[in-house]
């Protein structure tokens, strides 16, 4: 094993005669590995045991506007342990476009938080130029809007796909798009990632 799963494995401080957990989500077995050999070039691995071990998918969908990339990289592992199953990124009027999605360094992100926290499946990620595209796709989008006076109630939620902003929120012809609003009751002006993780957990945990 070498280069980036190794450096991951070494976070770990993983040491010599451990046994550690692994996936290769390619199926739906977790692989009970022991540590024999660890150095700066290498980890060599024995594999004790295999066992076939199935998460339900939460099937959960949420959406964020477009956030600087380097952020929203930081946010990605969060919304993954927590079994977030979509998560829709949309520029909005207010995102900044020179932000730019890696697909491969988010995937290879999504890889090593799935490795760390045992999940099966990665975390899917759509996107879409404009909210007006993201509309005519998905009907059943609710706005995260502190402007309304509607709580949200996650219990009451069905199929919805909450829609949370970027920095500076939506601008008044995003908000002609969507007909219900909701907020959160905490008084407090939220970032957009500590919205979206608030919202995950919230649903989810």
């Amino acid at each position: 094993m070498q280069d980036e799963a190794l450096m991951h494995l070494k976070i770990r401080r993983i040491k010599p005669k451990e046994s550690i957990n692994l996936r290769n989500l390619e199926d739906e077995f977790l692989y009970e590995y022991q540590v024999d050999e660890i150095n700066k070039k290498f980890i060599s691995l024995n594999l004790v045991s295999k066992v076939k071990q199935k998460y339900e998918k939460s099937n959960l969908s949420l959406a964020l506007a477009m956030i600087d990339s380097k952020i929203l990289e930081k946010t990605l592992p969060f919304l993954n342990e927590m079994g977030l199953d979509k998560l829709i990124l949309v520029y909005s009027d207010f995102s900044q476009k020179n932000f730019k999605l890696d697909e491969k360094r988010c995937e290879k992100i999504l890889i090593n938080s799935s490795q760390q926290c045992g999940r099966d499946n990665l975390m899917q990620i759509e996107l879409f130029k404009d909210v007006e595209s993201f509309c005519k796709k998905y009907d059943n989008v609710i706005l995260l809007d502190f402007e309304t006076d509607e709580l949200l109630d996650e219990k009451n939620l069905k199929d919805e796909i909450i829609f949370v902003g970027c920095e500076g929120g939506f601008s008044k012809k995003e908000r002609e798009f969507f007909t219900r609003k909701v907020k959160f009751k905490s008084p407090y002006t939220l970032k957009s990632q500590s919205a979206i993780i608030g919202l995950c957990a919230k649903i989810l945990l």
